[in-house]
């Protein structure tokens, strides 16, 4: 049996405070072919899932109104450096 196909997905909920909060989701999808190596699929997704996931949440953070690029806060990494504040919780 030979693996073809790769899908990884992720979802992360935000507390944005003020009972708000802000669900991010992203999915990625590749197609493996005859010799290519599972593992560099897989640590190339994983990348890319990343940025989709930092480039999704920089999006929906703008306000009505604001400029396209706030400046960097705890709240609003800059481009590249999204990391969830706490790991997620494993169960």
């Amino acid at each position: 049996m030979r693996i073809t196909t790769v899908r990884i997905a992720a979802a992360k909920t935000i507390n944005l405070g003020n009972f708000q909060s802000l669900r991010i989701e992203a999915e990625v999808t590749a197609e493996i072919a005859e010799g290519d190596s599972l593992t560099d699929a897989k640590a190339l997704m994983q990348v890319e899932l990343s940025t989709l996931l930092a480039e999704t949440y920089r999006a929906q953070r703008k306000e009505p109104g604001e400029p396209a690029q706030k400046a960097a806060s705890p709240t609003n990494p800059p481009p590249g450096t999204f990391k969830p504040a706490t790991p997620a919780t494993e169960y």
